[in-house]
């Protein structure tokens, strides 16, 4: 943390303990100067301990030739792990929530418990769409039809059930729909309570799964651990909804939640990989949560480590392990190897398919990245995540219609979550659009409305904004109180790159990447809007070295937070 972050006044909300452990530890031992290859300029301030020096300009054969060689293997493996015939989905399905007429609150969260146990069982199932609970969950308040439920989120079959007093307990009363002829297709009934609930839901998804999928193979699920049974489930699964929301507010809180999870049950999985998933969303969405970028990965990393060790059949825990490793630049195979296992435990978990999409992006399998991004929304059609997600993939992809149309879609999902606004103004500005783009509230992303104005030709009020943020940025000020500074960082890179300056740019490259691993994400910095930059094969080199260096770096952080991880368990 620098001097000038250190004498901002203190947030309201209370400091994660991890995070704390982690700032302290850095404190005390040091990073030492870290040397980045590129251009030196006065116009940029980087964060103290780190240096532009010249780079060497002498081509790199060899290491052009193992790029290659892994580009092939790559493929391979990729091809290897991408969904085939039998991957298409053959039937689906959307669980309601429980009924309560016990007037028990008890039950409630039994039911939802039921629900999250149910949707984790049929999801491994590879041939049925199963909806969400998320995006179940939004349409509650809606008072919908049993037809309009089932239209919204685009399945053919409904599960439900309801709670009924039964002498001294409760019987739930579940019922199989198909909703377009009306047909209850099957139905049964279960005395309720905590002994008995996972035997019930057991029996549940092994009948409906029969009847979805009569003559299809389905994996047995029996020994799969009984997350609901654990005293951290409450804790977790409000994390998760707090999560789902993509806010800072709701990453801040869902921490919070994540942490509260693991003190009540330290051997609850979930909760690790939970943990991790939200320490790299921060990075993601470019929240300031008083966590360095590179230490909040380093802990993302060892949670989900965590997570794996504590449950090896949690499908989640390899898909948060490979998400961070994605977005810290790993080598493509490290998070291509927790992808296939994620996509073999539980192929219709939204999160493996969505974060999937962003490595095959990353990778250019653009083709492949869509789909992966499409069958998540599909899979949690009301989540604000999902369209932001599948938004990112079609800039990169050069869609840019359909980056459009995901991004508003996003918004009006998530009209707090300011990422797919500046992924609208992205596609808006590609598309030859930019007096759109100006119509948007884009919120800390001041440096894309600059460029859009510099687009309908007001260069003097562009002019104005860049200066204004190069001002506030080399006085040492954050330029927004909720956001890291690689938000101005990346959007001034993106300013110079673009109106024909590409070398000022670089500068800013260096400093983003300075402070965050994700640094520009790759979905922007590898679109149109750096074509300029990228014209220049030593400008090339010099961004290849910056991100070659990341993941290293990374992992110095990974053994801090190991070490902070061991003091906290």
């Amino acid at each position: 943390m620098s001097e000038n972050q250190e004498s901002r006044p203190r947030k309201e909300w209370r400091t994660p303990m991890w995070a704390w452990g982690a700032v302290a530890l850095i404190a005390l031992l040091g990073y030492g100067a870290l040397t980045v290859f590129g251009i030196g300029s006065s116009e940029v301030d980087l964060p103290p301990g780190f240096t532009i020096t010249t780079g060497d300009d002498s081509g790199g054969t060899s290491t052009d030739q193992a790029r290659t060689t892994d580009a092939e293997s790559l493929g391979n493996l990729i091809a290897a792990t991408g969904a085939g015939e039998s991957d298409r989905f053959r039937a689906s399905i959307a669980i309601l929530p429980l009924q309560n007429r016990t007037g028990d609150s008890l039950l409630d969260t039994l039911g939802n418990g039921m629900t999250e146990e149910l949707f984790s069982r049929l999801s491994r199932i590879s041939g049925l769409k199963v909806i969400a609970p998320q995006s179940v969950q939004e349409l509650e308040i809606a008072r919908l039809t049993v037809g309009q439920v089932a239209d919204t989120l685009d399945v053919d079959h409904l599960l439900q059930g309801t709670a009924v007093p039964y002498q001294d307990a409760a019987r739930i009363q579940v019922s199989l729909l198909r909703v377009e002829e009306d047909v209850e297709l099957w139905s049964n009934d279960y005395s309720l309570d905590r002994t008995n609930q996972m035997r019930a839901v057991e029996e549940i998804s092994d009948e409906v799964s029969a009847v979805l999928l009569q003559g299809v193979p389905t994996p047995s699920v029996r020994g799969v651990s009984a997350s609901t049974e654990s005293p951290g489930y409450v804790f977790w699964a409000r994390g998760a909804r707090l999560l789902n929301s993509r806010t800072r507010e709701g990453v801040l809180r869902a921490i919070e939640a994540f942490e509260s999870a693991i003190q009540a049950d330290s051997t609850f999985a979930p909760a690790y990989a939970g943990l991790s998933s939200a320490y790299a969303l921060a990075i993601t969405y470019r929240y300031d949560i008083d966590v360095d970028g590179f230490a909040a990965a380093g802990l993302a990393i060892q949670a989900a480590e965590e997570a794996v060790r504590l449950d090896p059949e949690l499908a989640g825990a390899y898909a948060a392990r490979g998400y961070i490793a994605s977005v810290s630049l790993a080598p493509a195979q490290i998070p291509l190897a927790d992808f296939s296992t994620a996509l073999e435990l539980q192929p219709n978990l939204p999160n493996v398919r969505a974060w999937y999409a962003n490595l095959l992006v990353r990778e250019g399998y653009y083709d492949q990245a869509i789909a992966e991004a499409q069958a998540a929304v599909q899979l949690d059609p009301l989540s604000p995540a999902r369209r932001t997600g599948l938004a990112f993939e079609a800039l990169r992809a050069g869609n840019y219609g359909m980056a459009i149309r995901e991004a508003r879609r996003a918004v009006s999902l998530g009209p707090d979550v300011m990422l797919p606004r500046s992924i609208q103004a992205l596609a808006l500005l590609l598309s030859g659009r930019p007096e759109e783009c100006l119509d948007l509230d884009l919120g800390p992303h001041a440096g894309l409305r600059a460029i859009c104005l510099h687009d309908v030709g007001r260069i003097d009020r562009a002019a104005a904004i860049v200066d204004s943020l190069r001002t506030t940025i080399q006085s040492g000020n954050q330029v927004h109180p909720e956001f890291t500074d690689v938000i101005p960082d990346g959007d001034l890179a993106a300013y110079f790159a673009w109106t024909g300056a590409p070398d000022r740019a670089m500068p800013w490259i260096h400093r983003a990447f300075a402070l965050s691993p994700s640094g520009i994400d790759p979905r922007v910095l590898e679109s149109g809007v750096f074509e300029q930059l990228f014209a220049s094969g030593q400008r090339r080199r010099e961004v290849t070295d910056i991100r070659d260096r990341i993941w290293t770096r990374v992992q110095r952080e990974l053994a801090e937070a190991e070490f902070v991880l061991g003091r906290t368990r």
